[in-house]
This record gives structure tokens, sequence and C-alpha cells, in this order.
């Protein structure tokens, strides 16, 4: 199931209208044909709005659909699985949540401090090939700083997975999870949300992050859909540096919207700048309305403080016990399915009310995810 396909063509351009007058007509015809343009310009607004209703239906009040739904026809129990740790805390929290899945799975887990340096990355990869490790599970690593080992693994026969990594197909690496499908996907769902749910919101701010490649993906489909299904929306894009972020990126963002008093809605590519925000929105005395994408635990505090209007949420737990199953699939030679075949985990936007339970822990769409996984990985289907 090709479920981006799927959305591309739900979220549709409007037909474009071409009305011709005959020079010759007279004035009642002339009035007949601009109530004629004006009932189809209606008619064409109204198709892209149910469109877009259409398009974010799977993603409000429950989440998207769980990614892997084909038991694992057999898993190598004792595989040993490298980990490439990229030293942020993001990549902390993969490792974190591999732990519990690895020992589910009956698998051992190697992690090696890649950090994001070129000559740490290569000492990591290198131990790592040396090591012979059953697959290879890597995460926000530019695939340029490793491409070399990346090529001895491969001749090895030895499956790698990644997440959160642009430009992997190039060198043979398929269903890269969270890069540029899902990333193209949020953009386009954040434009049919903001269409749908804040229709008033005319003239748009979008902060993305040009060191985050991704952002740059979910600015670019945001753009697009938003001109398909809102084609009166005026929308601008604000760069935000990543240092600045958790620091005075509050502030940029506070002077952007001083100095563009008129904008409506901003929308964060990643929601992570919203740090911190709230605060400086309210000292400025400056009320908008705000959609991100992929809170963490502290956006989600907001959400239900009513500080956020709204965000995009990705089922992390979900991506990392997938990369897992995929690793599994790619060591016994089992071809992936569904939403995990394209790249896609869980997704669900949240509002205030939808905060029912506790931030500081993040979210998850299936609360019986290891459950789900488990059934999977005893050859069992899932439901």
């Amino acid at each position: 199931m090709d479920r981006l396909a799927r959305w591309t063509v739900l979220l549709f351009a409007c037909l474009a209208l071409a009305v011709g007058v005959a020079a010759c007509g007279d004035d009642d015809e002339d009035e007949g044909a601009g109530g004629a343009a004006a009932t189809q310009s209606s008619d064409d607004g109204a198709s892209a709005r149910a469109a877009a209703e259409e398009a974010i239906k799977p993603y409000i009040g429950q989440p998207s659909a769980f990614p892997v739904t084909e038991p694992l026809k057999e898993v190598k129990k004792g595989a040993t699985i490298a980990f490439m740790d990229c030293g942020t805390p993001i990549c902390g929290l993969f490792w974190n949540l591999l732990q519990p899945a690895s020992k589910t799975m009956g698998v051992e887990l190697k992690r090696y401090k890649a950090g994001s340096a070129a000559n740490t990355v290569t000492q990591a990869w290198d131990s790592a090939v040396s090591d012979k490790p059953d697959a290879v599970i890597a995460a926000a690593i530019d695939v340029e700083l490793w491409k070399n080992q990346l090529k001895q693994l491969q001749d090895a026969g030895i499956p790698v997975v990644t997440t959160g990594i642009l430009g992997t197909e190039q060198y043979g690496i398929k269903a890269a999870q969270a890069a540029e499908n899902a990333s193209s996907l949020q953009g386009k769902l954040m434009a049919a949300y903001a269409a749908v749910n804040l229709p008033d919101a005319k003239k748009i701010a979008v902060y993305d992050v040009p060191e985050l490649s991704f952002t740059r993906l979910v600015t670019e489909g945001f753009q697009k859909e938003i001109g398909k299904v809102c084609p009166d929306c005026d929308v601008r894009v604000v760069h935000i540096p990543v240092a600045t972020m958790g620091t005075t990126a509050p502030q940029r963002v506070v002077s952007d919207l001083q100095a563009n008093s008129g904008t409506q809605l901003a929308v964060f590519a990643i929601d992570e700048i919203q740090a911190g925000l709230p605060a400086a929105l309210q000292s400025a005395g400056i009320k908008i309305d705000t959609l991100g994408n992929s809170p963490s635990p502290t956006q989600l505090q907001y959400l239900k403080e009513g500080k956020e209007t709204a965000a995009l949420a990705v089922d992390l737990p979900v991506l990392g016990w997938t990369l897992l199953d995929q690793a599994m699939r790619g060591i016994v030679g089992q071809e992936l399915t569904g939403d995990e075949a394209e790249g896609l985990t869980p997704m669900q936007f949240l509002r205030q009310e939808d905060i029912t339970f506790d931030p500081s822990k993040g979210w998850t769409g299936y609360p019986d995810f290891a459950e789900r996984f488990a059934k999977l990985w005893a050859g069992e289907g899932g439901s």
C-alpha cells in the first residue's frame, strides 16, 4: 500500500477555470457569466476542502495505521544488531527504546558512539564493519560520512536500516524510516489540517531549520499542498538556525512576527523550535495559532495547557521497534510490506482535548505496541 501516493491523489489541486465572455454579449449576459464563474469557483473550493478533510481523517481522533502487519516468518535468535549512535538526545531515545525491543525479540544489541564528526563516525563504522554484526541500525548520521563502510557491509550481505537520514536510496538502502516519504507527507497533512481547521488563517509563516534537512521537505510539502487546498493563502518561510534552538529561537520567532504583524498562523517544521515560545509570545503580547510537527514532551505539555494550538505527533516508540523489525526481516530475507515498506510510522493530530496521557512520557498511538510486536515476532498476525 502506497499511502503517500494515495494522499497525493486525495489532496488534488482545484480545477482551473477559464471563462470566455463574448464581446457582443449584453450586460445581463455578462452578469450571468460572472455568476457562473463564482459558482464554479465556490464548487472548486468545496471540492478542495472535501479532499483535505478526507486526507486528514485517518489522523484525527486516532493514530494512523500500525506499520507492521505481516508476522516474521523466522527470527534469528542471538543475532547481533549494531546501533550507530549519533550522540544527540533523539539517538539516545532510540537506544533506550531498542533495549526492551531486543529482549522481546531475543537478539543482542551493541552500541557504537559515532557522533556526527567525520573522524568519530569513521572510527565507529570501521569498528562495526570489523565486528561483522548480523545487521546495522543507523540514526541521523549523514550517509556521506559512512558510505565506504556501507559498501563493505553490503558486500558482506549485512543489511543496514536507517531512520532520520535522507538520500539513502542512491546507496541501495530501501525503506528509509522517517525520511523523504514521511517528511513530505507530514508537510502535506499539516497544510490540509490548516485549511480545514484553521480556515481563517490566510497569512502563514513556516519556520524550519536549514541544518535539519528533513525540515526542508516538510516545508516544501506544506507549500505545495497549501497552494492546492487554500489558493488564497500567503505563505512565507523563515529559517531558524539549529544553534538557536533552546536558546534564542523564541525571540527570533517573536521578532519575525512583530515585523509581520498580519501573520495569522505559525507552522513549525519541527516542533522543538517552540521550546520557550509561549512565554516569549505572552511577554510580547502576541496571540497566534500554532501548528507543529513531531512534538516533544515539552510541546505536548504546551498542548495540554492550551499554549499550543495543534501538532502532528509521530509515534517514536513504534518507530524504534519497527527499526528492529526491519533489521530482522533483512537478516532472514523477508520482504517489507505496508507502511513499513514506505518508511511511514503512526501519526496523529493532537489538540488540548487529546492530551489525556502524561505528556512527560511522550506520545504513542498504540500503548500495546510491545504486545503487538511480540505477536508478530512469534509468527502470529497483528490486529
